[in-house]
């Protein structure tokens, strides 16, 4: 759960048949893995322990503004990958065409582009 200003924001459940929970555990990113027929990198990297030792020695919180020249953004939002029936789990991830998010589009059209990033904190 969160609390913002005092009040308490419970965490969603999860509506994918297959996966259930709504609390990130082991067992729940295995399952999200298999329903979503994603490759288990993350698992196979040491899951949740090993980002628990890793938060442990201490991380970097590093932001920055990017493309993608191998998948265009699609990943975060529209179908993708774009070969797959958007009704399969885990394929329409937002509203944007499959021929958006090409980076030199984008470099062409926000070339002036900024960000400012501020009133960042971490507890």
């Amino acid at each position: 759960l969160y609390v913002q200003n005092g009040k308490v924001i419970q965490n969603s459940k999860v509506s994918v048949p297959g996966i259930t929970g709504d609390s990130i555990t082991g067992a729940y990113c295995d399952a999200q893995k298999s329903v979503f027929g994603d490759t288990t990198d993350f698992q196979n990297k040491g899951g949740l322990a090993a980002m628990g030792k890793a938060l442990n020695n201490g991380v970097v919180l590093v932001m920055s503004v990017w493309d993608d020249h191998a998948a265009n953004m699609l990943w975060l939002d529209s179908n993708y990958p774009t070969d797959a029936a958007a009704t399969q789990p885990g394929i329409a991830r937002g509203t944007c065409a499959t021929t958006s998010g090409k980076p030199t589009d984008v470099e062409q059209s926000a070339a002036d582009a900024t960000v400012t990033y501020s009133n960042i904190r971490f507890g």
